[in-house]
């Protein structure tokens, strides 16, 4: 890639030259988002007074976007690059940050816009090659480096292609690349360290996988799995005499979703016991907690970001007074300074996917300093990052707790390192499988051909929710009641308007309901990024009047309790916490089949189950909807039996009675025994 014009303004005033440099070394010096963030107050008071310039610009922008910056920034580079249409590097950056907000077909077309393919020289096939691998298009670009390295005899770029490929981690197509020309490299070159390079990492990891086996494969992941099989033969101390355990319990945010709630809860239930002099280990609960912790990957926000609300339950955890670290603001220290066995394993986590070398530089120091006797790792996300970390710093126990369908379901969550974390995991000794439903179990075996008796079931703790109401939440039911005084049944729903919700089919669903039904009225609680397009769709379909979106509120058992049936039509759950508090009021529910629904409630007794999760029939909605609502109208007994059937799986004290059991250290290293707790539709009393 040519360098950028904007740096080639040899006649600047001194004064900007200096502002440039100064700006070009706290680019250079901000490697971490944090310290990035640190630096954007000073860096924008030096650009105050030369933002004409365009170098000053593009450093600022290039700190922007280290910072973690997003609001924006695709239409600042692309203002920049009207100014300097020819400089690659501003092309580069405008293509990255399309493909980084997901305008796929718009980076492309910038590529073919200023390096078009025909009527090329080599030289500038060369850079579109180049550009079209930073915008992630691999396939044109391999094929076009193919084709320029079979066509000319310029080694460098071979030397380029082999570069970039190893850096993608396909470490036996970059030596297979730069293998022809070796002997013509001239010795001390940088291509000739790469050739040297490639050929010791390759021969080294021969010692692990076989030729066939690394052809085409990420040596990242093989680094990953071989990191985790080093720990297949560990031996694990059993617990003292105290039966009292250590728990730090890891996630990615705090921010408004089930799991986020859940691992709340949990929190909060491990502290009470740890504080209570009266809770003592017994036969149902073997363990005692004695120090509980929350450590979590992030959960404010970079200065000028919008807010994501990945901060959602962290006062609950302050105001109980659990310790929460956030592992973003740990330093990042390096394998070679920290304490690892010597041998290969030390060259294998000096290879490691982006994830996990996030876990081993930033997590495993923080639990090797501050040891845990289980680490309990909450979704997919964060078992990736924090599965070697914890098994670097020794921890007995650790969980891998799923908490919905497997990511190979849901494509938009898979990554290609997943199958490789996981098998590998499964073989090594105090490693702990858990779902919080049979469903989720089920797909993870499946997926992974792992038996189904590795897994245990943790199903989710949900306590008694008040009823009471803020004096705003009240105003805003009186008004609508009002509004709706002719109603005889409220249908109602507790979701975020995201997506994975389908709120839209919620929608749609209450437009035929109506013409059924036409004195229904409805009410979603929740909020997301879809409410404004669900607003569109209410008026659309004639359903405003009828319709209350409340948003988020912190009063959910008051809106609970106004509705006659709670209505859920995801398309991917874990198992709803929504399902399980709405019986808790007494509310029967009907839902997809998404995750471990059905798992929550008794078929035709206390709720229904529709009979297809990708595309749910909303007359069969409909009917089920009407049944349940007239079943509650028609038996006052069925609160009371939807209200004890939840109490009997879902209780607090059943998911920290289940927790403990979960964190003693597995000696044997297999963890096979059957465990998976009947669901609800066969708990009939």
């Amino acid at each position: 890639m040519s360098a950028p014009l904007v740096a080639q303004q040899v006649d600047a005033p001194s004064d900007l030259r200096q502002v440039q440099a100064q700006l070009a070394d706290i680019v250079a010096g901000s490697g971490r988002v944090q310290v990035a963030q640190e630096n954007l107050t000073r860096a924008r008071a030096l650009a105050e007074d030369h933002m004409e310039d365009s170098k000053v610009r593009f450093l600022l922008l290039r700190l922007q976007e280290l910072a973690g910056l997003n609001e924006g920034m695709a239409e600042q580079w692309a203002t920049l690059l009207q100014e300097c249409p020819d400089d690659l590097q501003i092309v580069r950056h405008c293509a990255t940050r399309l493909v980084k907000e997901r305008h796929i077909e718009e980076a492309l077309a910038l590529v073919d816009r200023h390096l078009p393919e025909s009527g090329s020289t080599s030289e500038r096939l060369f850079a579109r090659a180049k550009l079209l691998g930073d915008i992630h298009a691999h396939e044109q670009s391999d094929a076009l480096f193919r084709r320029l390295i079979l066509q000319h005899t310029d080694r460098n770029m071979r030397a380029e292609f082999a570069k970039r490929l190893r850096k993608r981690g396909l470490l036996a197509d970059a030596f297979e690349v730069i293998a022809p020309v070796v002997k013509h490299l001239a010795p001390g070159s940088k291509a000739a360290e790469l050739a040297e390079g490639l050929a010791s990492d390759y021969a080294f990891y021969q010692r692990f996988e076989s030729e066939d086996a690394l052809a085409g494969k990420d040596v990242r992941i093989v680094s990953m799995k071989h990191a985790i099989l080093h720990f297949r033969n560990r031996k694990i101390a059993e617990h003292g005499l105290d039966k009292s355990v250590s728990v730090a319990l890891v996630t990615g945010s705090l921010g408004p979703g089930g799991a986020e709630r859940q691992l709340t809860r949990l929190a909060g239930e491990l502290t009470r016991m740890a504080k209570s002099r009266r809770r003592r280990p017994s036969a149902d609960i073997p363990l005692r907690p004695k120090k509980v912790e929350v450590l979590v990957k992030q959960h404010t926000e970079p200065t000028g970001s919008p807010k994501k609300q990945d901060d959602f339950f962290l006062p609950v955890l302050v105001k109980a007074h659990i310790p929460v670290t956030e592992i973003n603001r740990l330093p990042a220290i390096s394998v070679s300074h920290q304490t690892v066995p010597e041998g290969s394993l030390v060259r294998l986590l000096e290879q490691l996917p982006p994830p996990v070398h996030y876990g081993v530089t930033r997590l495993a120091p923080v639990l090797r300093a501050n040891p845990f006797d289980v680490v309990s790792l909450w979704q997919d996300g964060t078992c990736l990052f924090g599965a070697l970390a914890a098994l670097l710093a020794g921890t007995p126990t650790i969980h891998l707790v799923f908490r919905g369908l497997p990511p190979n379901i849901r494509k938009d969550r898979f990554r290609e390192e997943y199958p490789e974390l996981y098998q590998a995991l499964a073989q090594v000794p105090g490693v702990v499988f858990v779902s919080n439903s049979r469903k989720a179990a089920q797909a993870y075996s499946e997926w992974l051909d792992i038996p189904i008796e590795r897994f245990h079931i943790l199903y989710n703790g949900v306590p008694d929710l008040p009823t009471d109401a803020s004096a705003a939440d009240k105003a805003m039911w009186k008004a609508f009641h009002a509004s709706t005084d002719n109603a005889t049944e409220t249908i109602g729903g507790v979701f975020r308007l995201e997506p994975d919700k389908r709120p839209q089919l919620w929608i749609k669903l209450a437009a035929l309901y109506l013409k059924e039904r036409p004195h229904a009225r409805f009410v979603i609680v929740g909020d997301g990024r879809l409410r404004e397009n669900i607003e569109a769709l209410a008026q659309e379909l004639h359903v405003t009047d009828r319709l209350l979106l409340v948003g988020l509120s912190n009063h959910v058992g008051y809106w609970y309790s106004q509705m006659d049936a709670s209505v859920l039509l995801s398309r991917y759950e874990g198992l709803p916490n929504v399902l399980i508090e709405a019986q808790l009021l007494g509310v029967p529910v009907i839902s997809t089949p998404a995750g471990g629904a059905g798992e929550c409630f008794v078929e035709n007794e206390t709720g229904h189950l529709l009979s297809d999760v990708v595309h749910p029939d909303l007359h069969e909605a409909c009917e089920k909807v009407t049944s349940m609502v007239d079943k509650a109208h028609s038996n006052e007994d069925l609160r009371v039996h939807s209200r004890r059937r939840a109490q009997k799986l879902f209780s607090l004290e059943a998911m920290l009675t289940k927790f403990l059991s979960l964190c003693m250290p597995d000696l044997s290293g297999n963890n096979d025994r059957i465990d998976l707790a009947p669901s609800m539709h066969l708990m009939r009393a």
